[in-house]
């Protein structure tokens, strides 16, 4: 049973949480019981992670957790059908291993309960037990990084928080179908992470492509089972200069990528890791899962290929091959899929897409995004 991995709410955020006003979060919230563990009806778990012993910030002191729920509870509530849940704490584990195996165990457990985890703190490396979790399942996993690097660093010993993605590109239960990195600035990443992002024909955005136009993030986020999110890629001014990175994302726009996952209707487990320990980073922390769960309350069902979709489909031809886009109605959201001359589907999942990439098919051009896809599913 999960409730043997976790360590209850203190008594002290629980007297806070009943001093709270009316319609804040801390007077809705769901409280964990361990003696009564009940999981019914729950739509979003927040699970705190203290766990840093591989990382590589040793200097550095890690998020309190109890910070982030103090100013978390005391934002107001949103015109939302949601239940959350705070589960407490994972307990650390005598070597790092016992605590991932706690983490594995955990989010195994809701993903199979149909509820969407958010893990807060520790460090990067976690990112690797989340993903193990998906093992149970038949279908790969389609992993996306909010970070300033791709961490595909050399493990030597054991991997750590700047090596976790080459973890599991090697893991021998490999379930990694597509990569996504967004925020990467060029000058803190290797040649030969370039060149093994391309050789994979894994997806990444640039940070000074992105500060134009933050809305290319949400195709992304669309095709995304799990989302893994660095703080230390928003830069140090927005969190009063508690890392030495200048370049980065704004407040404003962390949380529009919160928002933009929360939407997501793939996404079904969350990690915000790297938070050091000062009130601003456990204030934008807050406002970041509040703003995940508000795209959270907002997510629309859609299937463009089925009989109840309100929509437009739109055929383009490009060289021998014809693309069939699809947009939404509802939402303005699009797809593509890639058909043959003789207009048979190919059998593979509908890919979102954007705007953009409908615009530059229909001029013979095709984007960056629609030919790494048709490169992972074709060549």
């Amino acid at each position: 049973m999960i409730a043997e991995y976790l360590s209850p709410i203190s008594k002290e955020i629980i007297d806070f949480k009943n001093r709270l006003p009316p319609s804040t979060i801390g007077k809705t919230i769901s409280v964990f019981d361990s003696n009564k563990p009940n999981l019914k009806d729950i739509d979003i778990a927040i699970i705190g992670l203290n766990e840093s012993r591989n990382s590589i910030e040793k200097n550095k002191k890690y998020l309190d957790v109890n910070s982030f729920r103090e100013e978390f509870y005391s934002l107001f509530f949103g015109d939302w059908k949601v239940n959350i849940m705070d589960m407490g704490d994972v307990l650390n584990g005598e070597t790092p291993l016992d605590t991932y195996f706690a983490v594995k165990s955990i989010n195994a457990t809701l993903i199979d309960k149909n509820i969407i985890s958010f893990f807060i703190g520790g460090s990067q490396d976690l990112t690797f037990a989340i993903y193990q979790s998906y093992y149970f399942k038949e279908k790969y996993v389609n992993l996306t990084s909010i970070d300033n690097k791709f961490d595909f660093g050399h493990i030597k010993k054991d991997f750590d928080s700047s090596s976790y993605m080459s973890k599991i590109i090697m893991d021998e239960k490999n379930k990694l179908s597509h990569y996504c990195n967004i925020g990467f600035q060029t000058f803190l990443n290797s040649q030969e992470e370039l060149d093994l992002l391309e050789k994979f024909h894994f997806e990444s955005y640039r940070l000074g492509e992105l500060n134009k136009k933050i809305d290319l993030v949400e195709p992304c986020l669309r095709f995304t089972d799990l989302l893994s999110i660095d703080f230390r890629s928003i830069k140090a001014s927005e969190l009063d200069f508690i890392h030495n990175y200048p370049n980065g994302f704004e407040s404003s726009q962390i949380c529009s990528i919160s928002r933009y996952a929360g939407m997501s209707n793939r996404i079904s487990s969350m990690g915000i890791f790297e938070v050091f320990n000062n009130i601003i980073s456990s204030t934008l922390l807050a406002q970041t899962v509040w703003y995940f769960v508000e795209g959270y309350c907002l997510r629309i069902k859609e299937d463009p290929k089925s009989k109840n979709f309100k929509g437009k489909c739109f055929h383009v031809s490009l060289g021998n091959q014809e693309l069939k886009f699809y947009n939404s109605d509802l939402s303005q959201k699009w797809w593509f899929e890639l058909t043959y001359e003789s207009n048979k589907v190919v059998d593979f999942a509908l890919i979102p897409c954007n705007y953009d990439d409908y615009l530059s098919a229909c001029n013979d051009n095709i984007s960056d995004k629609l030919l790494l896809s048709l490169k992972r599913n074709f060549i």
